[in-house]
């Protein structure tokens, strides 16, 4: 069974409606307040430590790796299930997050778990740019 976890920067837009959950890391810690992780990305292990150590990250992941495993429990075994992860400009919490749960739940054999970075690559946004609640 497919699960597609895709993060994206809400000020690029919100993702398409097929995803079955959507969660907003907008709340935590953003790393393109520090002048030295700005440029950088998620691919960077300094903003994925960024990321991480912020307050809510953890708890986070965990109800994003939960609520996946509930969406794959209820699903049909040809169905693909996507779960959709944004913060503000979807470069530096988001991709975090969804590359970590992927990890988690990648050991599964029955599953394929793929994350997906719809913005990863996108130029950096205006300070603020996406970050209102949507």
């Amino acid at each position: 069974m497919p699960l597609r976890i895709v993060s994206f920067g809400y000020g690029h837009s919100k993702p398409r409606p097929s995803c079955a959950l959507m969660f907003d890391a907008r709340h935590i810690r953003d790393p393109y307040l520090d002048p030295a992780l700005r440029d950088l990305d998620a691919r960077d292990p300094r903003v994925q430590r960024a990321v991480m150590r912020s307050p809510g990250a953890q708890a986070l992941l965990a109800v994003i790796v939960t609520a996946a495993y509930q969406m794959l429990a209820q699903a049909a075994d040809d169905e693909t299930v996507t779960i959709a992860v944004g913060c503000g400009g979807g470069r530096h919490r988001a991709p975090v997050l969804a590359s970590r749960a992927a990890a988690q739940m990648d050991h599964l054999d029955e599953l394929r778990v793929q994350a997906a970075h719809r913005d990863l690559d996108e130029p950096l946004l205006a300070a603020g740019t996406g970050d209102a609640a949507a």
